[in-house]
Parts: C-alpha cells; sequence; structure tokens
C-alpha cells in the first residue's frame, strides 16, 4: 500500500481530516483527557481504511489484540493526507499515541524533529529486532542512525503485463528490452489498446520517470541524483532522460498519459483498455478476477548498454511501519504489547493470506503461503528474474517532491525535449537546497 504525496489540492481533506483527528483524541471534556491518560487505552491513527482488505485485516487483528490484552484501542482513519493531520494534532498537544503510516516525504523527517521518538532502544528491550527483516530495519533508519518506527509492510514494484491484450497484438513474449517495448506498443496501437498506463500528473507517474532515467546511472549516483538533482550535470543521466523522450515519443505510455493520476491509470488496466502499468504488490487484492487471470509480472524492459543486467523493479519497505508519538511513549507498556501483536508470524501471516501484502516481518514459510498467484510471483519469481532499482522515497527532500512531481508530468506531456526536462527537474531541488 501507499500513498500520495500531499498537494495543494488536497489541503480541504487534510484540515478536515486534522479536525475529525482532534475531535476523535480530544473527545469532550475532561472525559476526553481521562481517556487519553488511561495507560490501557490507545489511539491509533491509521492510513489503512477499513474499506481496503488491508484495512479490514488490520481492524481484524486490532479487535483481537483488544480482546486478549484488554487494552482499548481506536482507529482514527486519516488515509492519503495523514501527515498534515497529524502534524496539526501534533501541534496542539493532542496527537494519536501510535501512528501507523508509511516512510515518505514528510514523515522522513518526524524522528529528528521530534514529532515521533526514535525506537532502538524499544526494538531492543522488547526484543523485536530479531523479527524484522534487515533490509527493512535499514530502510527504517535514519541518517543520524535512529530507527524512526518499527517497520512492517513492504513491497515489490514491478510492471504487470495483461498477456490477453498482448497475444491478441500478436505480442507472444514480455518486452524484456526497450526496443521489444516499443514494438509491443506499436502492435496494440493498432488494435486500438493503449499500451503502457501511466499516472503521469502524481507521484506514481514520478517513479515510473526516475526508473527509466537511472538506466544508465549506478545506484550510487542515482541516489545523489535524488538527493540533490544534477540531472543536467549528469551524461548518464541525461542518456536516461532521452531514453524517456524516446519511449514517449514512440507511443509507449497511454495518451495523454501527462495528465493522468494513479487512479486513472489503474482504472485503465483494470477495465483492460491498457495492456501494460507500473504498480506495487499492494495493489494485488483489488484487482479484477478476469484482469488477474491473465496478468504476469516482470520488469522494467532495459535499453542496450544499460547499467543494469536484468529488467528492473523497485523492492523496498517503506510501505506502513508504527510510529511513536511523545503521548504514545507515555504509555509504553501498551505500545509494547501492540507492536508486538502485529509482530507475531501468525498476524502477518494474516496480511499475506487475507490482504496480499508483502511482510516486512520475518515470516517462516508456512506464513508466506498465499493463494494469490501475484504475491506468489512477486515473493518467489520476481526477485530471481529482475534487477533492483534505486527507489528515491528514502532521498528526496520534502520540500523538492511536489516540485518534481510537476517536472515529471512535464516530461509526459509531447515537445518537451530531454534539456527542458532536465532543467525542470534540477529546478524542483532549488527551493530545498
Amino acid at each position: 500500500m501507499t500513498r500520495k504525496p500531499a498537494t495543494a489540492g488536497t489541503t480541504a481533506t487534510a484540515v478536515v481530516g486534522a479536525l475529525s483527528l482532534l475531535a476523535a483524541v480530544t473527545g469532550c471534556g475532561k472525559g476526553g483527557d481521562a481517556a487519553a491518560d488511561d495507560p490501557k487505552q490507545l489511539t491509533v491513527l491509521s492510513q489503512y481504511l477499513k474499506s481496503t482488505p488491508g484495512g479490514k485485516v488490520f481492524y481484524d487483528e486490532v479487535a483481537a489484540f483488544s480482546e486478549k490484552s484488554g487494552i482499548k484501542v481506536k482507529i482514527v482513519e486519516a488515509g492519503e493526507d495523514l501527515d498534515e493531520s497529524y502534524e496539526t494534532s501534533l501541534a496542539a498537544d493532542k496527537e494519536a499515541d501510535v501512528v501507523f503510516v508509511n516512510l515518505y516525504d514528510k514523515t522522513l523527517a518526524w524522528t529528528e524533529n521530534g514529532a515521533t521518538v526514535p525506537v532502538d532502544k524499544y526494538l531492543d528491550d522488547w526484543g523485536l529486532r530479531d523479527k524484522v527483516e534487515p533490509q527493512a530495519l535499514k530502510e527504517w533508519t535514519n541518517p543520524e542512525g535512529k530507527a524512526m518506527g518499527f517497520p512492517f509492510a513492504g513491497f515489490s514494484w514491478p510492471v504487470w503485463y495483461n498477456t490477453a491484450l498482448l497475444k491478441k497484438a500478436g505480442v507472444d513474449e514480455i518486452p524484456t528490452t526497450t526496443d521489444d517495448l516499443i514494438d509491443a506498443a506499436n502492435k496494440l496501437r493498432k488494435e486500438g489498446i493503449q499500451p503502457m498506463a501511466v499516472g503521469g500528473n502524481d507521484w506514481s507517474g514520478q517513479k515510473l520517470f526516475l526508473q527509466i532515467s537511472q538506466s544508465y546511472v549506478s545506484k550510487k549516483a542515482a541516489r545523489k541524483l535524488d538527493a540533490e538533482g544534477g540531472y543536467c550535470d549528469s551524461g548518464g543521466a541525461m542518456k536516461g532522460i532521452e531514453l524517456f523522450t524516446d519511449l514517449r515519443d514512440a507511443g509507449v505510455f497511454a495518451d495523454k498519459a501527462q495528465g493522468f493520476t494513479f487512479d486513472a491509470m489503474q482504472n485503465q488496466y483494470y477495465t483492460g483498455k491498457a495492456a501494460i502499468m507500473s504498480q506495487g504488490s499492494w495493489a494485488f487484492s483489488e484487482v479484477p478476477e478476469k484482469i488477474r487471470a491473465n496478468t504476469k509480472l516482470a520488469g522494467l524492459p532495459l535499453p542496450e548498454g544499460a547499467a543494469f543486467d536484468k529488467p528492473t523493479v523497485f523492492t523496498g519497505y517503506t510501505s506502513t511501519g508504527f510510529w511513536i508519538s511523545p503521548n504514545g511513549d507515555k504509555k509504553q507498556d501498551a505500545v509494547k504489547q501492540l507492536v508486538s501483536h502485529f509482530y507475531r508470524p501468525e498476524v502477518a501471516g494474516h496480511f499475506v493470506a487475507d490482504a496480499s501484502i508483502h511482510p516486512g516481518v520475518k515470516v517462516d514459510a508456512e506464513h508466506r503461503k498465499s493463494d494469490d498467484p501475484l504475491l506468489n510471483s512477486a515473493i518467489n519469481d520476481i526477485p530471481r528474474t529482475t534487477s533492483s532499482a534505486q527507489l528515491p522515497d528514502l532521498h528526496i527532500p520534502a520540500a523538492a517532491n511536489t516540485p518534481l512531481v510537476q517536472a515529471t508530468s512535464l516530461a509526459f506531456g509531447p515537445g518537451h525535449d530531454a534539456e527542458k526536462i532536465c532543467g525542470a527537474l534540477d529546478q524542483a531541488y532549488a527551493g530545498a537546497k
């Protein structure tokens, strides 16, 4: 599961979410204050919505935890604008005890700024460090060496191919090179099928653009570009941007992709109007059955001379985790019991089996089983057949994120060459330095 970075267009929603959170946490008069101080009551601000498969499992497990422990847990849903809702409540000293959200954008600075507390001591004292995948711990450790929260869910982010639509267009093999991809796009268009659905106007298009643009650079160089910019001065990055414009101008991306959002991208693929999309494993449980049956996962095709030896995917463990607020730090025993419950293999396995969530918690083979062939492919096949591209989320400064989305939206529009695109990318970092 993932979420959009906050934008100007979501301000009203954020304010409503913040006010809802304040009301939920403070309650009315002394009764609300008493509940806030009760060590047997917790408030969890959650990115998961009950209407989603992951949210349903989350609610079920919270209920099971409360019944077993006697600790009452109030879940407050905040969705995509959780960061703004939390920061508003924090300013009023009325924040939730625990925050369940992904590691991205504003949340990257929470621990450094005192919005949440580091959890290194708790990982050790509560016996949880050895229950987490090592890579997950690495990703959740900030540059100051502090663990920002308790990792929970990871992801694989491959390219999805509708094999029925490819076959209809005369494409017999999943593309592995960019030449293959262009050829497939031409054949699909002749059949009236959009090739690659893309949310070119939001974070999903930004990720695809950055994945393509790093085709000729090392992961170390990609991290530096993500953190500082400098695209116009990087020969490898410029080759990658030129590759992107070649794919765009060859018709690989869906028509008017520069105006599409993540939701529009999904709709094109889920309704069979587009044959290809780049999408994360968090969405496996939402795929219509007819589309699921024809979907095969693979990596993003590579050009000749690429820095990778196999088609690329994004992988990581930044999807969701548990953060402790200053209020929650006063309820360490209750928080310990809650996080420990979710770190049990059978609980993590519940998310695998019923919500197709890639676990960041170590689980044995029995609890990694899923009836979802897409999840099984992501966990077992994708690591063997692909290379891992550099995920930008942990390195892009929060101040540069929205301008970068705007720059990559420009890139998806026709008529913009590599020089104009790299200039827009580098300008996005001007306000972050």
